[in-house]
């Protein structure tokens, strides 16, 4: 691996944000020893691949302090054998902010056998995050709820080889206490009879599922700058821009008139659970939307507002977080786009 080689490495991942993947550095480094099998069969050196994965470990962002384990060597491998993606699932990792997870239990749902399996955990009154990582056709997901008839504490949308986290909510004051969490699988695909969406009887794909509990930083850790939203998307003209942290800025106040759109962005590592609302001219609209987070391919698409188009409204936009953010502060940048 030549110089310029490892350069072209560093600079595909060092110029990203961190993302919300404690995985991130064992997945680089998995990458790196392909290069390095690629390398030994072409004859090459190995010592530049080396200091690659030396200096990744400082230079890349998101990366991990904590006991590491070995990790499928392809994609290809992690899908022929699900055992493997459990991996991904470190016993403890730091986040980029410096929270501290720790892992207190672990569950599967295998291609074949039961659909749906449960867990006791104690409860220290601690945040707690459900993991999860999946081998298989994306369209399948896994529902997590924490009582047997009660609503979806956290949902996986799809089946990804990539390590996600979402807050699990712990009904009522729990600590001190034990809860059981339900992992139940689902198919996204439905197929319509008599009105009704009816799930398949097999779920597709092999879950590794954990719960972690962790704790935050002594102290609120700044969130990183954001490259802003574009002054145009496409025809859209910026209108108004406002700037915030939350939680000590939850909220911002608009002049909309005629047609209008709006784009968001969010950084820190808690970005992608930050939801906000709207009010037009007092009124609460139903239904909250997701901050784009900062890793998003800019220019950013644009979303129509639903406000009269005929006069001048006030739009007042309101923040709030998925979960628990003590210490773990996100900045967000609203605007409205003239259309």
């Amino acid at each position: 691996m030549t110089v310029h080689d490892l350069r072209d490495v560093l600079r595909e991942h060092g110029d990203g944000p961190s993302p919300a993947n404690p995985a991130r550095h064992e997945e680089i480094a998995a990458r790196i020893r392909r290069i390095r099998l690629r390398r030994r069969a072409l004859g090459g050196g190995v010592a530049a691949v080396a200091a690659a994965v030396a200096l990744g470990v400082s230079l890349l962002p998101g990366s991990l302090s904590g006991p590491t384990e070995p990790l499928p060597a392809t994609a290809a491998e992690a899908t022929l054998v699900p055992k493997q993606l459990a991996d991904f699932l470190l016993p403890q990792f730091t986040a980029s902010d410096g929270t501290k997870y720790r892992r207190i239990a672990t569950a599967s749902i295998k291609r074949t056998g039961p659909t749906k399996v449960s867990v006791t955990i104690p409860v220290s009154g601690k945040p707690l995050d459900v993991a999860a990582v999946c081998a298989g056709p994306n369209k399948g997901g896994v529902r997590v709820s924490t009582s047997a008839d009660g609503p979806a504490s956290a949902i996986f949308t799809r089946c990804s080889k990539r390590m996600e986290l979402r807050p699990l909510r712990v009904p009522g004051s729990t600590s001190g206490t034990k809860l059981t969490v339900t992992f139940d699988a689902i198919d996204w695909d439905c197929t319509s009879r008599n009105g009704k969406c009816v799930q398949p009887k097999t779920v597709p794909g092999a879950w590794s599922l954990a719960v972690y509990e962790w704790t935050p930083p002594a102290r609120p850790v700044e969130p990183p700058p954001f490259k802003d939203l574009p002054d145009h998307v496409g025809k859209a003209q910026l209108a108004e821009r406002k700037t915030g942290v939350w939680p000590q800025e939850a909220s911002a106040t608009f002049k909309v008139r005629g047609k209008a759109g709006f784009a968001a962005v969010c950084t820190g590592d808690l970005a992608g659970r930050l939801l906000f609302s709207f009010e037009v001219d007092g009124r609460k609209q139903s239904g909250s939307r997701s901050c784009s987070w900062e890793g998003s391919a800019f220019p950013l698409a644009v979303s129509d507002f639903a406000n009269p188009t005929d006069r001048t409204t006030t739009v007042k936009v309101t923040w709030m977080l998925l979960g628990s953010g003590t210490n773990r502060p996100v900045r967000w940048s609203f605007g409205v786009y003239r259309k």
